[in-house]
């Protein structure tokens, strides 16, 4: 049922505030980073820097995860 409106009143107009999508955020959030080229020195540098240790820095940088971000998996041997 419509109300009516009674003379001489004014009816209050009510702004409508649409939501974001959560899509939109998300994907924001996920935008890759820039890529960057690093030599395989450079790794094992900071690997050194951050390890301090030869076995350390070895297990670091031929770790899983190292794999995933270089995509090349790094296998020291000797």
């Amino acid at each position: 049922m419509a109300k009516t409106q009674r003379s001489g009143q004014v009816m209050k107009q009510v702004a409508r505030r649409v939501k974001g999508t959560a899509g939109r955020a998300v994907a924001k959030a996920s935008k890759p980073a820039r890529k960057v080229q690093v030599t395989l020195g450079d790794l094992i540098a900071a690997a050194f820097d951050v390890a301090g240790e030869t076995r350390a820095a070895a297990k670091l940088v031929s770790s899983r995860a190292m794999a995933s971000v270089t995509g090349k998996q790094i296998v020291f041997v000797g």
